[in-house]
């Protein structure tokens, strides 16, 4: 084998060969495809195999089986070398523009599935790979096959719909009733039909068919400074492992393994294994199932799934069951793909299976030469692979097969369903007398409270010899808790309590089936998704292209791969890339930065610091106030000392961890309580006063107090942050391609850092691949850092942050704590509140005075209260500043007057719907900032959605349902909204436009604003179809950028819209105006003769519009005198149904109605749209999406979608129903009576955490507590099972968590 010599590697990719001599082992299938093939609709969003952006499809031929193999995987986990002898299919090898897009792509399309679209492709190739394998799939096989991929914009919902459709089974069994059945009321005037058929499919190639050399002959590569063995045989992988004793054995590389190979942390020399025959087998016998060790968890699936019985309760406690539980729940398809089960038991853990295996007691067999015996190894929580002879291979893993009596369960509690890491996982066997309900031998194992699994080896010899009664329960229970209340883990007194529920849940599943007992109605209600979504579509008379559901005027690009964002841009010739020095303390001078290191490092160019910034070093909003590069101090964990230039990224990455920074260490402060105990805020505060507050107390009948916080947000845009910069040749000119949310803010910085005008730097936005407020500031540093870079070595620079960069060093929603104090009668009717509101704004400002702002306006939006103080503060913390996100304030607002009037719901035993609606403001009536509240619908919504959710029936059957169930609770809950669209500041609410009109009739837009997923540029050119009376087909919208709309305002506050689409109309109509005179004289002309007469009567064909709405703006010093705080108001309302597993905290949204008022809409079927994404987004900031803080170095610990949970497409409500507020008055009356849309509808979840919080209530009322009970946002699965009490959290009361997590 070693006398191979180095071979090429040799795949298809699209049908197209590639053949790469010297490969380098490091590289992955996504750098390649980008890179070198320059297919950029693989889209890079982690790297971390946890958002499905980059999934492809891979296929090779088993020669064996005689059939060709389709597998869907992440192109950013797959490493090149691994693809020998493949063929790799991407979304650009689906369908394109230009050729016809297939019936995937296409639905896409039609129902709306994408907004953003950076995950559009990932999701493309998902369901593609899935309609090769399974052309009959069920609706819960399209809802498990998207468990990989995340969407931030959507909400999922019209993505699902969109693949339902696709479906080639002619929608016979993924659309059936007992599917999952939804009526969807699409639109019908876009019936758009795909024009790919199946001849355009991209062909196996026959030569990976024919010569069966690719994947039968062993290969060896070398290159990068490594050699890649690929044996096809046991002898030639021993005889490797002989001649290199500390070669790495490679199986998927799915996890650790593979990350230290790309990062340069292993041996030169890797084998790769998963083409050994002998490792691939599975057999099984009377007594055993044997799996190799290179077999993949999806094909262990395949090989047990045949082994079901048809009736699943017949499955119970079985072997087979069990198993395939625990596999169902690793990861997600594009993992458990390519990940074997030898990789998953050779790595650190625990991981779900070493549990099992540790459970079953399964048997390793190793060899380590081929002229010695295998060996055999029980897997035991002792096993260590390190301990294992020199050479040893993993062969295969033995399953002991159950005998009679016996039964086995297996089960993992994650933080979110799909997807996700356990928190804990459980395993129990048991063996059962023959004759009589008496255990004979218990084996209770649990993984992810320790580094490794554990056998409770004390709850076996408790259980030995007991009967099967509630006393077993109760004693197990206690013994759980000695056996594991001295481990140092992490959220340990969750942890055992989940240990302890697991046991309850076997040991009552068991219960069942030795017919013992019938209670075993445990876990969540199985269920998929459907909906509804109502609104009014005008007849398609072609009249008005406005409030028509047109579909995304970039969809075709977007699911085709197509659309060009920051980073698939061509690299230019000369290009650098750009990496950032980061700081690694939260606060800290800085005594030296020594370079010489990282200069030396293959591929580095030159560094960048402060010292090379030719302008100012300082920017910031309001003032100069946050450094550019850090100096002399750093102030949080993530801040940029530097930057290092190389000829990749990958080098120059590499060359940062080479940069030593020495620092002075100083005290810092992290959280909200630190801040005030310490006295670290702002000056800057926001107070609002209504009525004699000490006189509305003395009049209530009863007061109440509270404390009420919420969690920090990240917004996790798919898409990082980046920038491309290019300088000129000539008069010092920049051109700036980026994902900024604020062009011309963008624009004066760089000119301010570089120490040029204006008018040499040039901004450029094609779209952004999300950032809900999270790329205005917050992508300064990159882009400034970027240019200063550029400026000194004159090449162009790019600069992509890794996705664990991102999330640590830029701005997050801002975390809040609020105090209050409520006095009210005992009708409900409210009389005074005192609020003490802080807000973590992080190191500097920045936007947390416009946010505190916003919120002060929020916490008194809804509810008429005449006596009313409230205070808004600003923590001075050390971790980023924190930053503008969707609803800019209000959601936290919303949060804490809901939570507190829930609170007093409780506290006069009053139905919270009553108390709310008694308290609300009436039309007409005016808020503490003065403005009359006309047009004011928030009833209107209020009323359908609970009529249309059929609130009062659904509350006596959440009733009924609790009453019969004991270990699951169900709450139902209703909330409001108010939106306020337009800027208290007069400066940010006015837009430019650019319209120009072409010789052939065509109509190019420029604008002010930027497309982030929102819809804004196809509602503009909507808007310029309607006032030009055009085809929308001849309007097109190219980008934004600085040199053609000048002084633009950042796109946010769901009002880019409103103002942009002002501007457009006004240019649109000086057009039209200045074309009347040709109109009447020729009456009969087309369009395109119209604009040749206005050419040869020298009419201009180009117009600028400038927009402004009101003439008053507003000072918040002021109050009801301060004049005019926004635009219009928007309304809606929700009702969300909850179920709660009471054992774990485990949580589903089984149903969400929605009802909202967007006036007339542009287009509705992109509003509602905005609506589920909006709420679904809310819905982690209410429940899985918590922040915490190392306080040892002050780094943020969530790093990615790895570790950072957004709601995926198992969380969101399973019955989720939106309806636009019909006849809606009080619209945008300058822009077709539209409203403003985006940023509302997330604080609509809000609905989701106060029915949870009726579902704890009920499950405390059943463990016989009674009284209000606070639950913390976010209401991760942790604080719900704590707070749902009962005698398993009993038993843990003493235990001490020693390691708390700490939120920020």
């Amino acid at each position: 084998m070693d006398n191979l010599e180095g071979a090429p590697l040799v795949f298809f990719v699209n049908g197209k060969k590639v053949s790469i001599e010297n490969p380098d082992p490091r590289d992955t299938l996504i750098k390649y495809l980008r890179r070198n093939l320059y297919l950029t609709g693989t889209k890079e969003a982690c790297s971390q195999g946890a958002c499905g952006a980059c999934t492809v499809m891979i296929s090779y031929y088993n020669h064996q089986q005689k059939k060709i193999v389709h597998y869907s995987c992440n192109a950013c986990m797959t490493l090149l070398c691994t693809l020998h002898g493949t063929a790799v299919t991407t979304v650009e090898g689906v369908g394109s523009s230009r050729n016809g897009l297939h019936t995937v792509q296409s639905n896409l399309m039609k129902y709306h599935g994408l907004q953003c679209g950076f995950c559009t492709p990932g999701m493309v190739m998902t369901m593609y790979t899935l309609f090769r394998n399974n052309p009959s799939p069920t609706h819960d096989d399209l809802e498990r096959a998207l468990e990989g991929n995340l969407c931030r914009c959507t909400g999922y919902r019209p993505i699902l719909e969109a693949f339902k459709k696709s479906c080639p089974c002619g929608e016979s069994k993924c659309m059936s009733k007992d599917g999952g059945a939804e009526e969807v009321k699409a639109d019908k005037s876009n019936d758009l039909k795909p024009s790919k058929d199946e001849s355009q499919e991209v062909i196996f190639p026959n030569e990976l068919q024919t010569d069966s050399s690719y994947r039968q002959k062993s290969v060896k590569f070398i290159g990068g400074g490594y050699t890649w063995y690929r044996p096809t045989s046991l002898k030639d992988l021993f005889q490797i492992r002989a001649n290199y004793s500390d070669a790495v054995i490679v199986m998927g590389a799915q996890t650790v393994l593979g990350a230290n190979i790309r990062n340069r942390r292993t041996t030169p020399v890797l084998v790769s294994s998963t083409a050994v025959p002998e490792l691939k087998e599975i057999k099984q016998d009377e007594k055993e199932f044997v799996f190799g060790s290179a077999v993949t968890f999806a094909e262990m699936e395949q090989f047990l799934l045949p082994l079901k019985t048809k009736d699943e309760k017949d499955d119970e406690g079985t072997l087979v069951a069990a198993l395939l539980e625990g596999l169902r729940w690793i990861a997600a398809d594009q993992v458990r793909n390519v990940a074997t089960i030898g990789g998953h038991l050779m790595t650190t853990g625990p991981h779900d299976l070493q549990t099992f295996m540790l459970t079953c007691e399964a048997t390793l067999t190793f060899q380590y030469s081929a002229d010695k015996e295998p060996f055999t190894v029980k897997y035991s929580q002792d096993f260590n692979p390190t301990s294992l002879p020199a050479g040893s291979v993993l062969i295969s893993v033995r399953i002991p097969k159950l005998l009679k009596n016996e039964f086995i369960f297996f089960g993992k509690q994650p933080y979110r369903r799909g997807m996700d890491y356990a928190i804990v996982n459980a395993g129990l066997l048991v063996k059962m007398d023959e004759k009589s309900s008496q255990i004979t031998d218990l084996r209770f194992c649990v993984g992810n409270i320790e580094n490794k699994p554990q056998y409770l080896a004390k709850v076996g010899e408790s259980s030995r010899g007991s009967l099967c009664t509630d006393k077993l329960l109760e004693n197990v229970g206690q013994v759980i808790v000695e056996e594991l209340q001295n481990s140092k883990a992490e959220q340990l007194r969750y942890k055992i309590t989940l240990a302890s529920a697991f046991f309850f849940k076997f040991y009552k599943r068991l219960c069942k089936l030795l017919k013992l007992s019938d209670e075993a109605a445990f876990g969540l209600t199985p269920t998929t998704s459907k909906g509804t979504q109502i609104y009014d579509v005008p007849t398609a008379d072609g009249s008005t292209i406005v409030w028509q559901p047109v579909p995304h005027m970039a969809a075709k690009s977007i699911t085709t791969g197509e659309a060009v964002y920051v980073d698939d841009i061509p690299e230019y010739k000369t290009e650098l890339a750009l990496a950032l020095v980061p700081s690694t303390r939260a606060r800290a001078k800085i005594l030296s930065v020594d370079f010489s290191n990282a200069l030396k490092a293959p591929g580095v160019v030159d560094f960048v610091d402060h010292t090379d910034v030719p302008g100012k070093n300082l920017y910031g909003l309001l003032f100069p106030e946050s450094q550019l590069f850090a100096h002399p101090e750093v102030f949080f964990y993530g801040q940029p000392i530097a930057g290092i230039l190389a000829n990749t990224r990958e080098e120059a990455r590499a060359a940062v961890k080479l940069v030593k920074v020495e620092y002075e260490d100083l005290p810092a402060v992290f959280t909200i309580d630190d801040a005030i105990e310490k006295a670290s805020l702002f000056d800057f505060s926001n107070s609002t006063v209504r009525g004699n507050l000490e006189q509305g107390m003395k009049e209530s009948e009863v007061t109440l107090e509270g404390v009420i916080e919420t969690g920090a947000q990240e917004h996790l845009y798919l898409e990082p942050c980046s920038t491309l910069v290019v300088p000129k040749k000539e008069d010092k000119e920049m051109e700036v391609f980026t994902g900024t949310q604020d062009a011309t803010g963008t624009q004066k910085h760089i000119g301010e850092f570089l120490g040029i005008p204006c008018n040499r730097v040039n901004v450029r936005v094609k779209r952004i691949g999300g950032a809900f407020g999270g790329k205005s500031i917050d992508i300064v540093p990159q882009t400034g850092i970027a240019s200063v870079a550029a400026w000194k070595v004159n090449r162009p620079v790019r600069c992509v942050f890794p996705r664990d960069y991102d999330v640590r060093s830029t701005g997050k929603r801002h975390g809040t704590k609020a105090f209050y104090k409520v006095g009210f009668n005992k009708d409900g009717k409210i009389n005074a509140l005192s609020l003490k509101f802080y807000a973590n704004a992080g190191v500097v400002q920045a936007m947390s005075p416009f946010v505190i702002d916003q919120m002060m306006t929020g916490l008194a939006s809804i509810y008429d209260i005449p006596h009313y103080h409230s205070t808004g503060h600003l923590c001075k913390t050390n971790i980023p500043s924190s930053t503008a996100m969707r609803g800019f304030g209000l959601p936290q607002a919303h949060f804490v007057i809901q939570t507190m009037m829930f609170d007093i719901a409780k506290h006069l035993n009053m139905s919270f719907n009553k108390l709310r609606e008694l308290n609300t403001y009436r039309e007409g009536d005016t808020d503490p900032y003065g403005k009359v509240l006309t047009d004011f619908n928030l009833p209107r919504c209020w009323d359908d959605c609970k009529s249309q959710s059929k609130f009062e029936t659904m509350e006596k059957e959440v009733a009924t349902f609790n009453k019969e169930n004991t270990c699951r609770k169900r709450g139902l809950a209703m909330s409001p909204c108010i939106f306020y669209f337009g800027y208290p500041p007069l400066l940010i609410n006015q837009a430019g436009a650019l319209v120009n009109v072409y010789l052939d009739g065509s109509v190019l837009i420029s604008h002010g604003g930027i497309e982030m997923g929102q819809g804004l540029h196809t509602k503009m050119c909507q808007i310029a179809s309607t006032v030009l009376g055009v085809p929308l087909d001849l309007v097109h919208l190219c980008e934004t950028n600085t040199y053609s709309v000048p002084n633009t305002v950042e796109s946010g506050g769901s009002f880019a819209a409103d103002i942009n689409g002002g501007a457009v109309k006004i240019a649109c109509e000086t057009i039209k105006e200045r074309l009347k005179v040709l109109e009447q004289a020729m009456p009969q002309a087309s369009w395109n003769e119209l604009i040749q007469a206005a050419f040869f009567s020298r009419i201009s064909l180009s117009a600028t519009g400038y927009y402004k709405p009101r003439d008053k703006g507003y000072d918040f010093s002021k109050q009801e005198e301060g004049g005019e705080y926004c635009q219009y108001h928007g309304y809606g309302a929700a009702c969300s149904l909850v179920e709660v597993d009471v054992l774990t905290g485990e949580h589903q949204i089984l149903k969400t109605d929605i009802v909202y008022d967007v006036g007339k809409s542009l287009n509705p079927a992109i509003d509602v749209g905005q609506i589920e994404g909006g709420f679904v987004q809310g819905c982690g900031m209410m429940t899985s999406e918590q922040l915490t803080v190392n306080p040892d170095v002050g780094s943020i610990e969530a790093f990615g979608p790895i570790n950072y949970k957004i709601p995926g497409i198992r969380n969101i409500p399973k019955d989720f129903n939106v309806s636009l507020l019909k006849e809606a008055a009080g619209g945008h009356k300058d822009l077709y009576s539209s409203k403003g849309i985006g940023e509302p509808p997330f604080l609509l979840a809000v609905s989701v955490h106060l029915a949870l919080r009726e579902a704890v209530l009920a499950a405390r009322e059943a463990n016989g507590l009674s009284g209000n009970c606070r639950l913390e946002c976010p209401a991760t699965p942790e604080r719900i099972r704590m707070a749902c009490a009962g005698p398993i959290v009993d038993r843990c009361i003493g235990v001490k968590d020693e390691k708390k997590k700490i939120q920020v």
